[in-house]
C-alpha cells in the first residue's frame, strides 16, 4: 500500500509540473513575456517560470494610460 501511495504522489507531482509547463509555454508565446526556466531556449515546449520583459512592461503602461488607470 505504501508503494502505491508513493507512486500516486509522484504521478500527481509530475502531472502538476507538466500542466504548469504547458501554461508557461502558452504565456511565453506572447511577445511581452520571457521564459526563465524551461525546456528549449525560448521555452516553446515547457516553461516553469517566466516574467514580463520590456515589451510587456510597455504594453502594460500603454494599456493603463489608455484605460485611464483602471
Amino acid at each position: 500500500m505504501e508503494k502505491f501511495t508513493i507512486m500516486v504522489t509522484i504521478g500527481m507531482i509530475l502531472l502538476v509540473l507538466i500542466i504548469w509547463g504547458l501554461i508557461g509555454s502558452s504565456q511565453v508565446s506572447e511577445i511581452g513575456n520571457t521564459c526563465d526556466i524551461g525546456i528549449d531556449d525560448q521555452g516553446n515546449i515547457f516553461c516553469w517560470t517566466w516574467h514580463r520583459n520590456m515589451v510587456g512592461d510597455i504594453q502594460d503602461n500603454l494599456n493603463n494610460f489608455f484605460d485611464g488607470g483602471k
